[in-house]
């Protein structure tokens, strides 16, 4: 362990000297093309980064036992990082090594201009410049070598440099992310002390583990909570007057403000005050207290002001910020895919899938769950300036990439025991795993978010409401694993004529679960890694190029 950890302090060692290299040559070579100051301070930012995962995995803490936080990783953790690294070092020393081939013999002083167009190149020989405008045909080899190169450059090795800079940040911020996934979804993530550490840490703050270690640390301390997240009564009177908006959401003006509100019905007996029953009232304010938390806009959650229960209509109100810049009209996916008008490109089809495979994947990581996941729970707010392209009318746009997902009626920590409520709405049915369909058999985990991810994918791939995949809407299904097999047959048949094989398979992998996991560690770290790999990934990169 120590062997492998003293060589992947050298990998990361020489990474820096490698970024630091680059980094150089880059600012000294002023023409290497338009973006030269966008390649120098991606360079630099990622230079950054590698020095503060390096301090985060390497400095020695009492809290590790007087050992380093990589040392407390499992031995596969470990390799997987010198993996990674291994891999970073051979892209910038492709990089390197492009740019040298240029530049690194030369003083910036004598670098020709790269943005002189290439009827000025010097691509004339050694002969008299007017023999070089003779309109006879001549051979390559009369031009000088340093013509040569510069076209060489112009044409072929700039591109690629510009390539291995792109694939290098894309593969840091995926190690970004991994690194992020193994210090809170693994074990060392039940360590209070290690989740401080990030929490404070000035080098994690950087990077961002800091928010999502106080996410985690509130889901742990759920149920010890002193503060009361219950609105005033003084928010009755505007809670009653609410606009809906469609079934389960309303629209709440207070203060010149506007509020998303999610109701729930209360099927409770209130008590003599006519208040709810304790035990709901400590789940709720727990619940509260968590959406409540700051997170990053990867969450797709807006923030939580506080609940309140509002007896005359039986309903427990939550009060959700609404997104800025944003018109306060807001409409559900489950809505959109009923609408004729609407029809989405096959990148804004792809931007919203990544956004919610990256949604489920984040509650994975700080171990939520949602299980209420499903198109009805997922809502657009249109642009307050942005307009549609390509259209006439003053249609307000809405970013497809941009989702806010709600219904948070049973979210909860995963380390908290799910309820179990029976539910035998089909409308609802069709979005859960056959495990948990009507009165459930068995705890909620991280699979059953995962399968109404699937469900949700496929409706946003056939652009068709899953209830309707059926010609009898599912209701002469007995079995609910039927449910799951014409929700599969539909993936098969349809989905990769209209979406492609990549979009296809990742469906597919979220509806049977299969991901080739073995062996899993208690926290389901492996399953959390093969997701990320096989449809976060997967998504992100398709979203990107289209």
């Amino acid at each position: 362990m120590t062997e492998l950890a003293g060589l992947s302090i050298a990998i990361f060692d020489q990474l820096l000297k490698l970024g630091e290299k680059t980094a150089q040559i880059i600012s000294d070579a002023r023409s290497f093309n338009d973006d030269t100051e966008q390649y120098y301070n991606k360079i630099v930012d990622e230079n950054n980064r590698t020095k503060q995962l390096r301090h985060i995995l390497f400095e020695p803490s009492p809290i590790y036992g007087g050992l380093t936080l990589f040392e407390n990783f499992d031995d596969d953790v470990q390799q997987q990082i010198k993996v990674f690294l291994g891999r970073l070092v051979h892209m910038l020393k492709e990089a390197l090594d492009l740019l040298e081939s240029r530049y690194g013999n030369n003083e910036a002083a004598k670098k020709p201009s790269m943005t002189t167009s290439l009827s000025s190149l010097s691509l004339t020989s050694s002969r008299s410049s007017q023999e070089a405008r003779s309109p006879s045909p001549r051979s390559w080899k009369h031009y000088s070598r340093q013509s040569i190169s510069l076209l060489k450059w112009s044409l072929q090795d700039k591109k690629r440099t510009e390539e291995v800079l792109k694939d290098f940040s894309d593969l840091n911020g995926r190690i970004h992310e991994n690194i992020k996934l193994w210090c809170l979804a693994s074990s060392i993530g039940l360590n209070m002390q290690h989740l401080k550490r990030l929490q404070n840490d000035e080098n994690a703050k950087q990077l961002g583990f800091d928010i999502d270690a106080t996410l985690q640390i509130t889901a742990t301390e759920v149920g010890r909570m002193d503060f009361s997240f219950e609105l005033s009564s003084a928010w009755l009177e505007c809670l009653r007057r609410a606009t809906p908006v469609e079934e389960r959401f309303a629209l709440v003006q207070e203060d010149g403000k506007t509020f998303l509100m999610e109701h729930r019905r209360y099927d409770g007996q209130p008590d003599v005050a006519g208040e709810i029953d304790s035990r709901t009232r400590i789940r709720i304010n727990d619940l509260a207290g968590l959406l409540s938390q700051p997170k990053e806009k990867v969450f797709c959650i807006p923030r939580c002001v506080g609940w309140k229960y509002v007896q005359s209509q039986s309903d427990i109100a939550f009060l959700f910020e609404t997104p800025q810049g944003c018109i306060p009209e807001p409409v559900s996916l489950y809505r959109l895919l009923d609408m004729k008008t609407v029809k989405l490109t096959l990148g804004q089809r792809f931007k919203l899938a990544s956004a919610l495979a990256k949604c489920i994947t984040q509650l994975q990581m700080v171990k939520w769950v949602h299980e209420s996941f499903r198109s009805e729970n997922i809502l657009f707010f249109p642009s307050a300036s942005k307009k549609c392209i390509g259209s006439d009318s003053d249609e307000p746009c809405i970013d497809y990439g941009d989702p806010c997902v709600l219904g948070f009626e049973f979210t909860r920590p995963e380390i908290d025991f799910s309820a179990g409520f029976a539910d035998l709405s089909l409308e609802r049915d069709v979005y859960r795993h056959p495990e948990r369909q009507g009165r459930p058999g068995r705890m909620f985990t991280k699979i059953h978010d995962v399968y109404a991810l699937g469900v949700v994918l496929l409706e946003i791939g056939l652009w068709q409401r899953a209830i309707t995949l059926e010609k009898n809407q599912f209701r002469t299904a007995r079995d609910p694993f039927v449910i799951q097999a014409q929700l599969l047959k539909q993936a098969q048949r349809r989905l990769g004529d209209k979406m492609g094989e990549k979009y296809q398979q990742v469906v597919i992998a979220c509806l049977t679960g299969e991901f080739g996991v073995q062996n899993d560690t208690r926290e389901d770290l492996k399953l959390q890694q093969a997701f990320r790999t096989q449809v976060v990934d997967v998504l992100e990169r398709a979203s990107s190029c289209l």
